[in-house]
């Protein structure tokens, strides 16, 4: 197995790359069922890197905004291969379902939210194996696992996008201060700087956002300022999303619905079942915004298509450029004890985030059952996702698309 920082031999590259392409296919369930699936595939089956190694990386993209596991596995491709696998890295992790979601955006009679019904029992019981798979992955300290239990805890009673980064601060001074973890130094050389990809990250921003305000204005009249307007809204959601995709689905129904009327509530509440539903990241529900964003402002299907290009470079740009400039940076800056003890913290508030998550999730589904009797599929649903996904006799892919098939089933036949 390859030491911290070692890059690996092109045979190596390789897989990584059809490992990625694979998580990308297979990763349903959202980033809290991402990290573990990644333990399983890249640590214990493929070992292209120590399981600390990955958890430390997912810890600092947790610091970064944006989508923290797609930010995961480019920044591993980073370690193992530099700029170019990390690209690579990326396409193949986000591609196979921004595809499919793009597919269902411009054929959108093909499912409804009826048909969608079953997915949020079973997203219910995802998030309660997400907690106890990632609660096994935190540094056994007593200390991480109360911050795990407050962040879970705050998140739950306080629903705030604020409380993301104030829970990462504030876990990782705990950590570096109290925690048990010994200080091992980083053998490696470490990576240059990209200062570049922080004066590009903020040249978009500052461009992209003065045309969006300006065009704004003029969105009826000037037929190319539509497609400027989304990229800058997309690509201001990517940069400023703290919290992973429940932040963005908050931030997606204030710009898309909203403030501007560019989707119903409706059309928002499919794109988020559909999401539930696909492979990789849920930051792809980006793609499924500006399609639809572009059907109701009147584009044909060139016109949807290229929103769905948009919603796919827009989101992940911001967080990739940051990655590609934070990743060198961070790996001098780990050389520091007090940064690296800081990590346990990080990752723990993650988990804990997850377990507000899991209950927030929760808490809206059981106090939708109005009646056993009624209500009884749901529950059934859920109890026996609970079931298949504890004992891994199924992989992940295959409840997604038996639970989707029971929806469509019931919606037609009434069962």
């Amino acid at each position: 197995m390859p030491h911290s920082g070692a890059k690996i031999g092109k045979l190596r590259q390789w897989q990584f790359l059809k490992s990625a392409f694979w998580l990308g296919c297979s990763a349903f369930g959202g980033p809290q069922m991402h990290i573990p699936l990644f333990s399983k595939r890249l640590v214990d089956n493929k070992k292209f890197l120590t399981r600390e190694e990955l958890i430390d990386i997912n810890a600092f993209c947790s610091i970064l905004p944006g989508p923290s596991t797609t930010q995961t596995i480019t920044a591993v491709g980073f370690k193992l291969g530099g700029p170019g696998l990390a690209f690579l890295t990326l396409l193949a992790w986000v591609l196979p379902g921004a595809l499919i979601m793009s597919a269902f955006t411009l054929s959108p009679a093909f499912l409804s939210n009826g048909h969608l019904r079953f997915l949020e029992p079973m997203v219910a019981a995802f998030l309660c194996y997400a907690v106890y798979s990632m609660f096994q992955l935190i540094r056994k300290d007593n200390i991480n696992y109360l911050i795990s239990l407050l962040a879970g805890i705050a998140g739950f009673l306080f629903r705030n996008p604020l409380i993301f980064p104030l829970g990462v601060l504030i876990g990782g001074v705990i950590s570096s201060n109290f925690g048990n973890r010994q200080f091992t130094p980083n053998p490696q050389p470490f990576g240059k700087v990209r200062w570049a990809n922080l004066s590009l990250f903020l040249l978009i921003f500052i461009l992209i956002g003065g045309l969006g305000m300006v065009l704004s204005a003029n969105e009826d009249t000037l037929g190319l300022s539509k497609p400027v307007v989304l990229f800058e809204n997309t690509y201001r959601m990517g940069a400023l999303s703290f919290g992973g995709g429940n932040i963005l689905s908050a931030m997606a129904m204030e710009h898309y619905v909203y403030h501007k009327p560019y989707m119903s509530i409706e059309q928002l509440n499919t794109g988020l079942g559909l999401i539930q539903g696909m492979p990789g990241p849920n930051f792809n529900l980006a793609v499924y915004l500006n399609g639809i964003a572009m059907r109701t402002s009147g584009f044909g299907f060139d016109g949807q298509l290229l929103g769905c290009v948009i919603g796919l470079v827009g989101i992940f740009l911001p967080g990739i450029l940051l990655v590609f400039f934070a990743f060198p940076l961070w790996n001098r800056l780990q050389a520091y004890p007090i940064i690296k003890r800081s990590l346990d913290g990080i990752f723990a508030v993650s988990v804990g985030f997850i377990l507000s998550a899991a209950l927030i999730i929760n808490e809206h589904f059981w106090r939708g059952i109005s009646n056993i009797q009624s209500d009884a599929s749901d529950i059934v649903i859920f109890i026996l996702t609970c079931i298949l996904i504890f004992s891994q006799k199924i992989s992940p892919p295959l409840i997604v698309l038996g639970t989707v098939i029971a929806g469509v089933l019931w919606s037609v036949y009434g069962w």
